[in-house]
């Protein structure tokens, strides 16, 4: 056996991991006599070379003898096993593609503790997107990543606009519960909540706003958190950001003032 260097012996190894993964479902082709094949015609190419030999030599060899799918016929093997095969052997990108969305399908048959599984498959997808260099993916590749990413991104995304909420609500319910032990409120608490509902949307608005501002200030925030989603973010969709929050802020507090005055005219 002719001597390789240390990536030229990594290369071969990995494309003999390949040939056995194809060959490993091949019915009507012996795998054992193909990769001896493959290794006495590699012994052939390099016959008379200076050794060890590199990893460029190598190479060079491997494409000529071209992928070891084309030694086994696709019709031989089932469906979930071309599945397995494009997991083992595709590019890294189609790889962690397929695994993002086997974690993701697990997940939502496994809820609530599949929520771990989910969170597995989005890092596997923002992965995949790491290895693509273009933005642009296949349709076929977004149908398998979208779902665990859009998932993921609207959870955050939802924490992200309703971030006062976490503390006001609970702090709502204890001060219902002070107003009540010192008799300021009746047993009717509906005028309560109605009030305190138009305090939530008017915290919500001018949490907004204060984002919005950041968002102006710094617009490409958004881009390495919601990739792919928001690579068309910029100051425009801050400053419409800002507008919905302002809006919802003054709608909020004449709400409230009317609530008030009404609360107290009874």
């Amino acid at each position: 056996m002719i001597e390789l260097t240390d990536n030229a012996q990594n290369s071969l190894d990995r494309y003999l991991h390949r040939a056995r993964a194809y060959l490993k479902g091949a019915k009507s082709v012996d795998a054992v006599e193909v990769e001896q094949n493959i290794t006495e015609h590699i012994e052939n190419e390099l016959t008379g070379a200076a050794e060890p030999i590199s990893a460029e030599e190598l190479e060079t060899v491997l494409e000529k003898l071209g992928s070891p799918q084309q030694w086994v016929p696709e019709e031989e093997l089932p469906w979930w096993r071309k599945i397995m095969l494009r997991v083992q052997t595709g590019p890294e990108d189609w790889r962690l593609t397929y695994l993002s969305f086997g974690l993701f399908v697990f997940g939502l048959l496994t809820l609530p503790v599949g929520l771990i599984l989910i969170g597995a498959g989005f890092i596997a997808a923002r992965a995949a997107l790491s290895v693509v260099e273009d933005t642009t993916l296949p349709k076929a590749q977004k149908w398998l990543l979208y779902p665990c990413l859009t998932t993921v991104y609207l959870a955050l995304l939802g924490a992200l606009l309703a971030l006062p909420l976490f503390a006001l609500i609970p702090l709502a319910y204890e001060w219902e519960d002070t107003l009540k032990e010192n008799r300021l409120l009746g047993n009717d608490d509906m005028h309560y909540w109605l009030a305190a509902c138009t305090v939530f949307a008017g915290s919500l608005g001018l949490w907004w706003l204060i984002e919005g501002a950041v968002l102006l200030v710094r617009p490409n925030i958004p881009k390495p958190l919601f990739r792919p989603f928001a690579d068309g973010f910029n100051r425009k969709w801050a400053l419409v950001f800002m507008c919905v929050g302002f809006v919802v802020l003054v709608a909020s507090l004449v709400v409230l003032k009317l609530v008030l005055d009404r609360y107290f005219t009874l």
